[in-house]
């Protein structure tokens, strides 16, 4: 068996994921950020990668710098078509018919998911199934109800123009789990990005 590099490690969590940090890279791959960053270095300047102009956050201390890779930004246009439907689900439907498209849409990403056993050994379930469709997804077991925490959302970029996607997360969440689920728009100790959900 062909034991991959960093190098290609780093890579194919890029082109897994839209964008990551080099701490993100370094937990992900279990090697260190100067090994990450040296990396990063050699392939910014080889033009494999690209570097992300950090948006403000309004906490203290300078935001991380995200990277992609450079053939995304010039090929691909997902975020295009993504957009595109999004908005004609949007425009010709009401809020009812658009929560239905969307419930529709994450049951074609959920698949042949069936939701049996104790509710822990589904939370695992969904959490890996998640993972592998690059959300980095976990639970967390709390006295009224556990919960699930996405440090990631694949989606995180289209978020601010379109909320409503929230909607699909969570949707997602209950068809993987066979229950209530309930998001949490705000938390005063979570970090902006993260998005929280109860179980009931």
């Amino acid at each position: 068996m062909t034991v991959k590099s960093t190098r290609q490690r780093i890579l194919d969590l890029l082109s897994a994921q839209d964008q990551l940090s080099a701490g993100e890279l370094s937990r992900a791959l279990s090697v260190t950020q100067a090994d990450v960053r040296y990396h990063l270095s050699r392939m910014e300047q080889e033009g494999l990668i690209l570097a992300i102009k950090p948006r403000r956050s309004g906490r203290r201390g300078r935001p991380a710098r995200r990277f992609t890779l450079a053939s995304r930004t010039k090929q691909d246009n997902y975020d295009l078509i993504t957009k595109a439907l999004l908005n004609s689900i949007r425009e010709k439907n009401s809020i009812e018919v658009q929560k239905i498209a969307l419930h529709e849409i994450a049951e074609e990403i959920a698949g042949d998911t069936d939701p049996v056993g104790p509710l822990g050994r589904r939370l695992m379930n969904a959490v890996n199934l998640l993972n592998q469709q690059n959300y980095q997804a976990r639970w967390e077991a709390h006295a009224d109800a556990p919960r699930v925490i996405f440090d990631r959302c694949p989606f995180a970029t289209l978020r601010p123009d379109y909320p409503e996607l929230c909607q699909l997360d969570s949707s997602l969440l209950s068809i993987l789990l066979s229950e209530a689920v309930i998001q949490i728009q705000s938390d005063a100790h979570l970090p902006d990005g993260i998005c929280l959900f109860n179980i009931h």
